[in-house]
């Protein structure tokens, strides 16, 4: 591997640690934009102090140090990630879902499986040298080796089905957009590379998975930054191009206070101040943050600043219709947007045409 594929790999790692940091800080209570800020963050720094490594050796052919197959360490690491990961797909499409009971259900098995792992390695640290496929048969007696396998198997039956019930799932307000599905072939593609990597020793591989993984982590961070819920679509925020409305079945019913909420927003338009935040409504509803958060996501939204915006691109064309001779800009301002970006990128998904050929079409009718 020569200078300039690790300088450009380490760019990544770097961007992906970035942007993780700037998710971080900026997901407030959008939980599933924080635990990928969180995982951006880690992957860059981890990635980054490798690739450093490399480019401090100054060599064009590293040599790796590869082991034999279905090494206990490198699965342990990929199934906890593996698994994490995969219960994005059912955050995005059923906000406030995974509260930390239904996390843990999720994650029992690789807990324990992974702590079976370790405590083996830990206590007995018998490994049989493996080098070949051929090799596993004569050897599946032993006891490290049936081992091995039964991790390698839960490595990848695990996350497949975690992606297969985030799929299959009814009960929310949302629906998979293109992101989802690429994100989940991702995944896919992921599944196909480790189990190559796990049985087989490959520099290939191995190279292929590192780049792959920066690349797809900088990826979803890049479009986490741009949506508040990159993977899924609110019903009520898609773009209805003259077909009935898509309902979906089974889904979950709101929370009580949210109409409360609702009823709020709609009489007195809190939202059109740019700096209105949670807090904020609140302390007007007297309720606590958490509460409010919770019943938000109770109606398929991922969190406060969706659903705002949500309110304000309706009071922008409500404003439209009642006032034909103002801009958009000031249009857009007095329904609290701040973000020419953000209000044009949010009006086009929900409308299915920019601000200002919705103008235009308003004018053309009047």
């Amino acid at each position: 591997m020569g200078i300039l594929h690790l300088s450009i790999e380490l760019t990544l790692d770097l961007i992906a640690l970035i942007s993780g940091i700037i998710l971080i800080f900026r997901a407030k209570d959008n939980y599933p934009k924080l635990y990928w800020g969180i995982i951006a963050a880690c992957i860059g720094l981890m990635f980054s102090w490798e690739n450093i490594g490399w480019l401090t050796i100054v060599t064009d052919t590293p040599e790796y140090n590869f082991i034999d197959l279905l090494n206990i360490e490198k699965m342990i690491k990929w199934y906890a990630l593996a698994n994490i990961v995969a219960l994005f797909p059912i955050a995005s499409l059923s906000p406030g879902y995974l509260n930390h009971f239904r996390i843990f259900t999720f994650l029992l098995p690789p807990i324990i499986t992974i702590t079976v792992g370790i405590c083996y390695l830990g206590f007995n640290g018998v490994i049989t040298p493996i080098y070949s496929l051929n090799e596993i048969i004569p050897n599946v007696n032993n006891t490290d080796v049936k081992l091995r396998i039964c991790i390698f198997l839960l490595s990848v039956l695990t996350p497949l089905f975690i992606l297969i019930y985030a799929i299959f799932s009814t009960k929310t307000y949302r629906r998979i957009n293109k992101n989802m599905h690429l994100f989940i072939g991702f995944l896919f593609l992921f599944l196909g590379i480790y189990t190559l990597f796990t049985l087989s020793i490959n520099e290939f591989i191995f190279n292929l998975f590192g780049i792959t993984a920066i690349v797809f982590t900088v990826l979803f961070s890049v479009l986490y930054l741009r949506h508040e819920n990159p993977f899924s679509d609110h019903i009520s925020m898609v773009y209805n191009t003259g077909k009935e409305m898509l309902h979906i079945e089974n889904s979950p019913q709101p929370l009580p206070l949210f109409s409360t909420i609702e009823t709020y927003l709609k009489e007195k338009h809190p939202y059109t101040d740019q700096l209105y935040n949670m807090k904020d409504l609140a302390k007007s509803l007297n309720e606590k943050e958490h509460d409010i958060s919770m019943a938000i996501k109770s109606q398929g939204f991922s969190g406060f600043r969706e659903y705002i915006n949500c309110n304000r691109l309706e009071y922008f064309r409500r404003l439209a219709v009642e006032n034909p001779g103002k801009s958009m800009k000031e249009l857009m301002f007095a329904s609290g947007f701040s973000s020419r970006a953000t209000f044009y990128r949010n009006f086009s998904d929900k409308y299915g045409v920019s601000p200002s050929k919705f103008l235009e079409n308003q004018n053309n009718e009047g």
